[in-house]
């Protein structure tokens, strides 16, 4: 290729890069997961996921902190009551015996051969390990799939409904029984409990040279890897927002109160994590995540801006009779530093502080009337 052509074939080969990540991170829960099942269904990909000498080419690996969500071993707790669910009713009237095969054998069986496949072991081996047929094992992989795939599993929020909105919930955030001050995920579906894939190289160049492939199969072999790191990188850029949020937001979230939120911009976020706002914007659109005491919340919601913080807490130091008339600017400036770690401009708490005096002026002025 001519030294010229190659140049202009770049930038249009980054835009064209940039486009497809773009188009990735804006997929909705349900259409990742029908990628997922594309991609777990293909002969190619159990070739890889399976043991080699010397260990797989393919693997999984679970995210930090996380789990399956217990509801989805009742395969119908977690569905919306609308008619829509009603997909996924019936799919689970025809295959009820293995339902009931996946709770005869138990969560952490289930987890550890269907859900992980941390041994990376063939069906046949896995089946006659837990006394099933190979036709089953077969099965309850397809309908693990097949289930994660519906976009009913996704239930979307009350509030979204009401405001036309679907929000696909994710994850609920937890709090450690034995240690309240960690908080862990529970992931609502089978593609983000099983984590990110992890792809050996060096042994997948290895296992290309012991195989007699066509050249069509090269091809689906190729594309079948670029699907795996496109699917990784959009798995890796949410995980990442819904980690950062929750450090940033985990005094709120184990105490439930208002005034313990703590500024954190999109922007901010975006910068933390080495991406475009916009690309953040796309990813926590339309996600929502459970709270720990229950509440469905769109995953947005737990971004503050740093004013609305500092609103917060200066009208709560108020109410604690913490602010009075002789009370300077400068030093809410840095009780805000030394007990919240805000770090805001003398200006910036004047602001604050008039803006809320006007409003508990506003508030008195509604109740004697």
């Amino acid at each position: 290729m001519a030294p010229a052509l190659q140049q202009t074939m770049k930038p249009r080969l980054a835009l064209q890069g940039r486009l497809t990540a773009v188009k990735w991170i804006s997929m909705t829960e349900p259409e990742v997961a029908r990628e997922v099942r594309d991609i777990e269904s293909d002969p190619i990909f159990r070739r890889l996921l399976q043991a080699q000498q010397g260990g797989p080419v393919l693997s999984r690996k679970r995210w930090p902190a996380s789990k399956m969500h217990p509801g989805f071993y009742e395969l119908k707790e977690e569905l919306s009551a609308s008619s829509e669910a009603a997909g996924v009713q019936d799919l689970l009237q025809k295959r009820r015996r293995l339902v009931r095969l996946i709770r005869r054998i138990g969560a952490e069986e289930f987890e550890r051969y269907f859900l992980y496949g941390q041994d990376n072991l063939p069906l046949e081996e896995i089946g006659r390990r837990l006394k099933l047929k190979p036709a089953d094992a077969e099965a309850i992989v397809s309908l693990v799939l097949e289930v994660g795939a519906r976009s009913e599993f996704f239930r979307p929020t009350p509030a979204a409904r009401a405001a036309g909105l679907r929000f696909h919930c994710i994850a609920r955030i937890e709090m450690d029984p034995r240690d309240p001050e960690n908080l862990f995920f529970q992931f609502t579906a089978p593609h983000w409990a099983r984590g990110r894939y992890e792809l050996d190289y060096e042994k997948l160049e290895e296992w290309k040279q012991g195989q007699v492939l066509p050249s069509a199969q090269r091809r689906r072999l190729r594309a079948l890897l670029n699907r795996i790191e496109l699917l990784n990188m959009r798995q890796d850029t949410l995980f990442q927002i819904l980690t950062r949020i929750t450090a940033t937001q985990s005094s709120f979230l184990r105490s439930r109160l208002d005034h313990r939120r703590r500024p954190l911009s999109l922007r901010e976020l975006a910068r933390r994590i080495g991406v475009a706002p916009s690309t953040v914007s796309r990813a926590i659109g339309t996600r929502s995540v459970e709270l720990p005491w229950g509440r469905e919340v769109p995953l947005k919601d737990l971004l503050s801006g740093q004013r609305v913080v500092v609103m917060s807490l200066l009208s709560r130091w108020s109410e604690e009779g913490g602010i009075g008339p002789r009370t300077t600017d400068e030093q809410l400036m840095h009780r805000l530093a030394q007990e919240a770690g805000i770090a805001v401009s003398r200006r910036t708490v004047n602001e604050c502080r008039r803006k809320l005096l006007g409003s508990q002026k506003k508030t008195a002025a509604r109740r004697k009337s």
